[in-house]
C-alpha cells in the first residue's frame, strides 16, 4: 500500500519524505528497536549513517534525518531531507543502498555495542530535561500504567540484538513498504 508521488512546486531545493508504518506504541519490544534504527539512520548525532554517507561524505544534502513517531494502533518511521535537484537521485540512491544494507547485513557487535552507548547518552542528556522527563513519565503512565527506570530503559536497550535491528529494516524497508513524497 505505498504510494510516491513527486509535486513541483518550483522551488529552489527538493524537499523529500520517505516513509513506511511502523511499530506502535504497543508493540513492545519492536517499538524500542525501531527507535534504536531510526536513531542509527538518521537521529540527532553527525554520526548517523544517513547523515554521514548523504551529508558529510557527499555534500548532497543540507539537512537529512530520520524520526519514528508512535501512536495507539499504528507508527511511521520517516526519513527527511533537503536538496539541491540536480542530487535528488545520488541522495535517493544512496538511501536506498544504506537501507538494502541493513536488511542484509547485520551490524557487527562492536558497532551494536557503539549505538547502544550513543542512544543511552542521548537518553541521560534528554533526562536533565524536567519537563521532557514529566511528559515521558505521563506518556508511559498514561500508557502502560507504569514507569520505567533508567535501570529497566539501560536493560532493555542492552537486549537489543543485531538480528532484531536486521529483522525490523526488512520490516520497515520492504519494497513495497516504503512510500515517498518528493516536492521539487
Amino acid at each position: 500500500m505505498s504510494f510516491h508521488k513527486v509535486i513541483d512546486k518550483r522551488h529552489h531545493e527538493v524537499n523529500a519524505v520517505l516513509g513506511c508504518k511502523a511499530p506502535s506504541l504497543y508493540e513492545t519490544p519492536q517499538r524500542l528497536v525501531c527507535a534504536m534504527l531510526a536513531n542509527i539512520l538518521g537521529g540527532p548525532a553527525s554520526n548517523s549513517l544517513l547523515n554521514k554517507e548523504l551529508r558529510e561524505k557527499r555534500g548532497w544534502v543540507y539537512g537529512i534525518e530520520c524520526s519514528y513517531t508512535q501512536y495507539a494502533d499504528n507508527g511511521i518511521l520517516a526519513i527527511t531531507f533537503g536538496c539541491d535537484k540536480p542530487n535528488l537521485d545520488a541522495c535517493l540512491n544512496a538511501i536506498r543502498k544504506i537501507l538494502t544494507r541493513l536488511q542484509e547485513v547485520p551490524f557487527t557487535d562492536k558497532q551494536l555495542k557503539a549505538f547502544r552507548k550513543q542512544l543511552l547518552g542521548q537518553l541521560a542528556i534528554s533526562s536533565e530535561s524536567g519537563e521532557a522527563q514529566c511528559l515521558s513519565m505521563g506518556k508511559s503512565l498514561l500508557a502502560w500504567g507504569d514507569i520505567l527506570t533508567p535501570a529497566q530503559t539501560r536493560e532493555q536497550i542492552e537486549a537489543i540484538t543485531p538480528e532484531a535491528l536486521q529483522a525490523m529494516a526488512r520490516r520497515l524497508f520492504a519494497e513495497d513498504a516504503l512510500s515517498s513524497l518528493i516536492y521539487l
